[in-house]
């Protein structure tokens, strides 16, 4: 699908992929000197790459002055950000949603212990990477794009800054996605009770029951509805090994209906009544 889009005082071609929606593409636009534009927060995250001229990036709290080749990552969740363009620019857009588990294995390896997520990061574009984007430029104004080939792009573009950047350069520059998914793991761990199901909790954290799960699962690699059974289970082991623990303290506190239904719950999840678990917990913790 491709469209012509004109907003303000901007002149440029916006090439959409053949996506349903904004997210996961490369597009490129084209700013007149002071042409602005304002992404609203979206679940996307978002990497500029400043291929002529110099930008202006501001959000609630500041400003970045980025000339040409640098780049900036921003994960945009909740903070809208606008582009403000210091001269003529050309600017690279990428927008993506999800980011691989290895990516995200590999980043968190390669940071240091003091380093912090970020809501936004900056570095220099390599010669390396200059020229892998100056490809994309090319595929956009072509209009050759299509999900397959963009993802086949995300992925090289990944695997470029992973060779071409040292680890500390590296890191420090996705830190954002670190941002993103700490901020949410927070909320969730945040809004966590032992009683509270997975339309509750989705409401603490102001998501639809969809994205809440969408979001929970990439996150914590399992539905949220697992997740809450297996932190359901772990607290009642926890509970049950102590050696005050009273048993209708337990099933009240996780709320049960009676001793009896607690005593079902457990023969069925740890084929153990209550009492027979914690007899064998207490003994386990005094050897």
């Amino acid at each position: 699908m491709n469209e012509t889009l004109y907003l303000g005082l901007m002149n440029f071609k916006y090439s959409l992929t053949d996506t349903k929606s904004d997210c996961n593409n490369f597009t490129l636009r084209k700013f007149e000197k002071n042409g602005v534009v304002e992404y609203k927060s979206d679940p996307c995250n978002v990497i500029l790459f400043v291929m002529q001229g110099e930008i202006t990036v501001t959000d609630k709290s500041g400003a970045v002055n980025l000339k040409c080749g640098r780049m900036l990552m921003s994960t945009n969740s909740e903070e809208s950000i606008r582009l403000i363009a210091v001269e003529d620019s050309v600017v690279i857009v990428l927008k993506f949603y999800n980011v691989e588990s290895l990516i995200l294995e590999s980043l968190l390896q390669k940071c240091t212990e003091d380093m912090k997520p970020c809501l936004f990061s900056t570095e220099t574009i390599c010669p390396e990477l200059f020229r892998f984007l100056s490809t994309i430029e090319d595929y956009i104004k072509a209009d050759v794009f299509f999900q397959h080939l963009f993802y086949l792009k995300l992925n090289e573009f990944f695997g470029l800054i992973s060779i071409y950047y040292t680890d500390e350069a590296y890191s420090a520059f996705l830190s954002p996605l670190l941002y993103y998914k700490s901020k949410f793991r927070f909320m969730v761990l945040s809004n966590y009770e032992p009683n509270v199901n997975v339309i509750e909790l989705a409401k603490k954290c102001n998501m639809s029951i969809r994205n809440f799960s969408r979001r929970f699962t990439e996150e914590f690699g399992m539905s949220p509805g697992k997740w809450l059974m297996d932190k359901k289970d772990a607290l009642i082991l926890e509970s049950l090994s102590a050696s005050t623990a009273v048993m209708t303290v337990i099933a009240e506190n996780f709320g049960f209906a009676s001793s009896s239904h607690f005593s079902t719950y457990c023969k069925k999840r740890f084929n153990d009544t209550p009492y027979d678990l914690h007899k064998k917990l207490t003994a386990r913790a005094e050897r």
